[in-house]
């Protein structure tokens, strides 16, 4: 009697433990639902990577700062920290303003909140400046915090950080 009671209870939680979750009124478990908003998630941020990109392209310092939440803040190798948008914009200027400035970026991770208000994007750069022929290239890491503001997604914070050593290799 003792081995059928262990068997029977462990086919009960091995049953329960292969339930999807909750259903919505569309048949959905709730973690599946929870899988396809992030997805979704995911992809608006990486849309408005791409929208940053075009944006480096064009060296539009203003377009990049409305990027941003209004106290967010842009800390860059080498420079004070930019706060607020006005900051930030100065400070993009002046590094698109370099001679020979190419930026480009990728997300390699992106990791959503629990409550899907925040996302943290960890991904590579490469940044190549220079003048009189002679360029320069950096390449290193990133990270921006993004928060969801009105239906929208602003970097937060980011963060720049080289690879090469002091004094640049």
């Amino acid at each position: 009697m003792t081995i059928r009671l262990i068997l029977l209870t462990a086919t009960a939680l091995l049953i329960s433990s292969c339930d999807p979750g909750p259903e919505d009124a569309n048949g959905t478990s709730s973690e599946a639902a929870a899988s396809v908003a992030s997805s979704a998630e995911e992809e608006a941020i990486r849309g408005e990577v791409a929208r940053w990109l075009e944006l480096i392209k064009s060296k539009d310092a203003a377009g990049i700062a409305q990027m941003y939440t209004e106290d967010g803040a842009f800390m860059p190798p080498n420079a004070p920290i930019g706060i607020g948008r006005a900051a930030i914009e100065q400070n993009w200027a002046a590094m698109m303003n370099t001679p020979g400035f190419e930026l480009t970026f990728a997300p390699e991770q992106i990791t959503l909140s629990s409550s899907g208000d925040m996302a943290l994007d960890r991904g590579k750069y490469r940044l190549a400046v220079g003048s009189d022929g002679v360029e320069q290239i950096d390449t290193g890491k990133y990270v921006v915090v993004w928060r969801k503001v009105d239906g929208s997604w602003k970097a937060a914070a980011d963060i720049i950080n080289s690879d090469l050593p002091p004094g640049g290799g």
